[in-house]
């Protein structure tokens, strides 16, 4: 990093410098199986909306437990939305699974 006046800053400069300033969230792995169960609600929640809802699921690790994001969901469709989360999740891909933990390490 070099100093240098403001104005003489590129955007992609600025974003570099407040990511080397940010702190990571978590440096605690998530705990197991963590990443196998976001993903089954993944899978279940954009099996039941249909593809032109833009539905987004995010499983993220906060301080080392893992917190589901749900994004995107027209509130007509709420009922629909709590019937995945209160019913019997799919297995799972193992495919999946690696490229998670791939994207963790």
């Amino acid at each position: 990093m070099a100093s240098k006046p403001f104005s003489q800053c590129s955007v992609e400069e600025m974003r570099r410098a407040l990511q080397g300033k940010r702190k990571p969230s978590s440096s605690k792995p998530l705990p197991p199986g963590a990443v196998e169960r976001g993903e089954q609600y993944h899978a279940a929640v954009k099996a039941l909306f249909p593809k032109v809802t833009t539905v987004e699921v995010q499983v993220r690790n906060l301080k080392g437990r893992a917190v589901v994001d749900f994004k995107g969901i027209p509130l007509e469709q709420v009922n629909r939305l709590t019937e995945v989360l209160t019913g019997e999740l799919p297995p799972v891909p193992k495919v999946a699974l690696l490229e998670q933990l791939v994207q963790q390490a």
